[in-house]
Order: structure tokens, then C-alpha cells, then sequence
């Protein structure tokens, strides 16, 4: 099960950093440090878990998206400033909450290059469901893990992958 493809998406607030809405603080955004960024006097803060995470997914073969509801721009120049922009493979942020559609354009985008993802080779982790009916009535029964939840961390999340994605057990 290891070689074949599949898709991370990752949301970004409150999920790669601590801020739950960067789309309300405007660029341009100051590096302070290698885990925090400030704009308009509020420092927003990298979870060093979550950029471990996903170089562990990148190693073992994910393509790694941004499914998030922000403001591209600012999304966007905050994963720059945090020097993870190139973590990711494809980037579907938009203002919108319409997760679900992009999520499916991508699958397509994919598709029309030769890599077909099925909905059980997709792991989405956001730290709130609200998108998942829409996501499971659009593009299928995917793997959601609703990080801080379901998963505490994102060791937990990494053994839902080893189990569900790779397919080996994991030891508790």
C-alpha cells in the first residue's frame, strides 16, 4: 500500500499554526524567529509538530496540499515567512468555505496527470469538522482526522497514516 499515491490536505489555522484566522491579520508579516511570525502586532506561532508531520508524510509518499478557508494572499506569505511554503506540493486556499469543490478540482487536477487518488488514500486534518459533510457528499468517505480531538497530537495522526494509508499496524 506504500507505493501508491495519496493526498495530505492540510488546513492551516489552529492545524500548522496557532492563530485562527490569519486571513484577519494583514501582510506584510515579520519573520521573528524560526517558529514566529508578526503582523499587525500579533505574533502567530509555528507548530513544530505539524512541519515534522509533514516532512514524515513527504517521505513516505503523500501529496501535500493547503485546504484552507483564508485569504490566499495571506496564507500564503505566512507559509513563506515560516519557510514551509515548499512543504506543500499544491496550495487550495481560497476566501471560501467551499473546501469540498476545491478539494475535488484538485483530485481532477491530479487526474488529469495520470495520478488517480481514490477518497481512502485522502487524509484531511483540520481542528474542525465543519467541512466534512460537504467534503463526504462531494468527494467520498475520505480520512478525516480532526487534529487536537480525535488525534491529541500529531503522533497520533502519524499512526491513523501508518495504519490507514501505509498498512501496517502500530503499537500503542
Amino acid at each position: 500500500m506504500e507505493g501508491k499515491p495519496w493526498l495530505l490536505a492540510m488546513d492551516l489555522d489552529g492545524t500548522v499554526w496557532d492563530n485562527l484566522n490569519i486571513s484577519g491579520i494583514n501582510p506584510p508579516y515579520e519573520k521573528i524567529d524560526s517558529e514566529k511570525i508578526r503582523g499587525e502586532n500579533t505574533v502567530v506561532t509555528i507548530y513544530k509538530s505539524a512541519v515534522e508531520f509533514m516532512i514524515w508524510c513527504k517521505r513516505h509518499g503523500a501529496i501535500i496540499t493547503s485546504l484552507s478557508w483564508n485569504k490566499k494572499e495571506h496564507a500564503m506569505e505566512a507559509l513563506e515567512k515560516f519557510g514551509i511554503i515548499d512543504l506543500f506540493d499544491y496550495n487550495a486556499t481560497d476566501y471560501t468555505p467551499d473546501k469540498d469543490k476545491r478539494l475535488l478540482d484538485l483530485i481532477n487536477i491530479l487526474k488529469a496527470k495520470g495520478i488517480n487518488i481514490t477518497p481512502d488514500r485522502i487524509v484531511y486534518i483540520d481542528d474542525r469538522d465543519i467541512h466534512m459533510d460537504a467534503i463526504k457528499k462531494s468527494v467520498g468517505d475520505i480520512i478525516f482526522i480532526n487534529i487536537w480531538k480525535t488525534a491529541k497530537n500529531y503522533d497520533e495522526a502519524k499512526d491513523v497514516i501508518k495504519k490507514k494509508i501505509l498498512g501496517y499496524e502500530t503499537t500503542a
